[in-house]
C-alpha cells in the first residue's frame, strides 16, 4: 500500500514538474499585436535615430551640428526620405519630410542647437495625440527617451 501512494506522489510530482516547467528555447513567443500607438511610437523613435546620425554625419563632416532646415537642406532629409534608416524601417526611410513645423503629417519637430554648434536637443511630438501628447526625446549623446504627460501611462 505505501508503495501504490509513493508511486502515485511521483507520478504527481512528475506531472507537475512538466506542467510549470518553463517553455524551452526553441518555442517562440508571439509578439504583441501591432498597435496604432505601438506604430507611431516605433515611427518617431526611428525618425529621432536618422536625427542622430543625420547630425552626427554633418558635425564630422562640418564641425557642428546644425538646424532641421540645414539638414534638408543638405539632403539629408527630403521629399525622397532619408538615407539614414535601413530597409528594415520604410515608413522612415520613405516618409515625405518637410520644412514645416510638422517636418512629417502628425509630428512636429522642435530642434534647437546650442553652445555654438557643440549640442542639440530635439524633440518630435504627435500632434495626433492631443491629450497624452506623446514625444519622443534626444540629444547630441545619442539616447532616446519617450514621455506623455503626467496623466497617460506610458
Amino acid at each position: 500500500m505505501l508503495r501504490s501512494i509513493t508511486a502515485i506522489f511521483l507520478l504527481f510530482l512528475l506531472f507537475v514538474t512538466l506542467v510549470a516547467a518553463p517553455p524551452s528555447s526553441s518555442q517562440k513567443i508571439a509578439p504583441p499585436p501591432a498597435t496604432r500607438e505601438n506604430e507611431r511610437r516605433s515611427f518617431a523613435i526611428n525618425v529621432l535615430r536618422a536625427i542622430n546620425n543625420a547630425e552626427l554625419d554633418y558635425k564630422t563632416k562640418h564641425g557642428a551640428y546644425v538646424n532641421w532646415q540645414t539638414l534638408v537642406g543638405e539632403g539629408y532629409f527630403g521629399e525622397s526620405g532619408t538615407k539614414f534608416i535601413s530597409e528594415e524601417f520604410p515608413t522612415v526611410a520613405h516618409a515625405l519630410y518637410g520644412l514645416g513645423p510638422e517636418i512629417v503629417p502628425g509630428w512636429k519637430l522642435r530642434l534647437n542647437i546650442s553652445n555654438n554648434g557643440k549640442s542639440y536637443d530635439a524633440l518630435l511630438e504627435d500632434v495626433t495625440d492631443p491629450k497624452c501628447r506623446y514625444a519622443g526625446i534626444t540629444d547630441e549623446r545619442g539616447v532616446i527617451r519617450q514621455s506623455k504627460t503626467t496623466d497617460c501611462p506610458l
